[in-house]
C-alpha cells in the first residue's frame, strides 16, 4: 500500500485511524454505526485488492503511482430507511477533485443527500445493490487512476433558486403549508405550487417531505 506522509496528516485522532482503510494511494474512510456492516466492508475491500493483485501480471507496475495523484473515500451508511437519519459531516481536507463519497442509503434518501455540502462528488448504492457491482466500483477506485473515479462519482450541485422560488422554500422549511404560504405572499396556490415544483427539481427531491428534510439539513448546514 502506498500512503503520502501529508495524507496521513491528518490523523489526528486514534479513534479515526481505527475507521480507516489504505490501499495503494486511497484513503477509505468509514462512518457506520453497525459494526457488522463495517467488518464486511473491510473484507470486501480486502478481497477486491488483493484479488486484482494477484491477477496482475506486474506487481511493480501496480504499486508505482504518481506522487500528487492520492485520493480520499469516505464510505458512509445510513442503515435506517428514514429520510430524517442524521448525515455524518465530511472532512474535505483534500478538496473536491481529491476526494468522494460512497453513500449506502434508502432510494428515498439519495434524493434527500444530493447535492449537500460535502456529498456533491457521490456514488449511491441503494436497496437493490448488487455485490458484483459494489466490487466493481472499489475496483475501479483503487486501480483505475483519477480519470476513472471521476466517471464513477456523480458531479451534483443546486442550481440558483428565483427570488419567489426561495421565497416559498424557506415558507415552507418554517412548517407554513401551500395555502399558508399562498396567503402570507398573495400568489395563488397554484403559483405556489409550481414555484415548489421547481424548486424541487432543482434540489433533486421527489416530495414535499423530502423537500422539507433537505431545507433543514441545509439550514443545519449553514448555522454550523
Amino acid at each position: 500500500m502506498v500512503v503520502r506522509n501529508d495524507f496521513l496528516a491528518v490523523l489526528n485522532a486514534e479513534e479515526r485511524i481505527e475507521c480507516m482503510r489504505a490501499y495503494r494511494n486511497v484513503l477509505f474512510s468509514f462512518f457506520c454505526e453497525d459494526l457488522f456492516f463495517k467488518k464486511g466492508l473491510f473484507e470486501l475491500l480486502d478481497s477486491v485488492y488483493y484479488e486484482s493483485s494477484s491477477k496482475c501480471e506486474n506487481i511493480k507496475s501496480l504499486n508505482r503511482v504518481e506522487s500528487d495523484d492520492y485520493f480520499w473515500i469516505d464510505i458512509v451508511v445510513l442503515s435506517s430507511k428514514s429520510i430524517f437519519e442524521k448525515l455524518p459531516k465530511r472532512d474535505r481536507a483534500f478538496g473536491d477533485d481529491g476526494a468522494g463519497v460512497v453513500v449506502f442509503c434508502s432510494e428515498n434518501m439519495t434524493h434527500v443527500i444530493k447535492g449537500m455540502s460535502g456529498y456533491e462528488n457521490a456514488i449511491f448504492f441503494t436497496d437493490d445493490l448488487k455485490l458484483s457491482d459494489v466490487k466493481r466500483v472499489f475496483r475501479k477506485i483503487i486501480f483505475g487512476g483519477s480519470d476513472n473515479r471521476k466517471e464513477i462519482f456523480e458531479r451534483i450541485s443546486f442550481d440558483r433558486l428565483t427570488d419567489r422560488e426561495k421565497l416559498v422554500s424557506e415558507l415552507l422549511e418554517k412548517g407554513k403549508s401551500q395555502q399558508q404560504i399562498s396567503k402570507l405572499t398573495g400568489m395563488t396556490v397554484k403559483t405556489v405550487s409550481s414555484h415548489l415544483r421547481s424548486a424541487m427539481c432543482k434540489h433533486h427531491v421527489n416530495s414535499v417531505v423530502e423537500y422539507r428534510v433537505k431545507l433543514s439539513y441545509l439550514k443545519d448546514v449553514k448555522s454550523n
